[in-house]
């Protein structure tokens, strides 16, 4: 099961990648490190930036729906 972290506020795209098998902890909860971050902006914060791993894809999610969010995912993750 992957883990990712998801921004708050993406609750469909949060919803969909539950489905598709996924573990999604909301942004400001997580604290261990993450496979992927999901985000609709920029992750600037030096919060976020102080919890990703040097393997961790980021993937803007801004304009996508949720299937290219989860289709982004397996392509990077694979």
């Amino acid at each position: 099961m992957r883990l990712v972290s998801i921004e708050t506020g993406l609750d469909d795209i949060k919803a969909h990648l539950n489905t598709c098998g996924c573990e999604v902890i909301d942004m400001a909860d997580c604290v261990r490190p993450v496979q992927a971050v999901i985000f609709s902006g920029l992750v600037a914060s030096s919060a976020t930036s102080s919890r990703l791993a040097g393997s961790t894809v980021l993937v803007n999610a801004a304009g996508k729906t949720p299937q290219q969010v989860a289709d982004t995912l397996n392509e990077q993750l694979c």
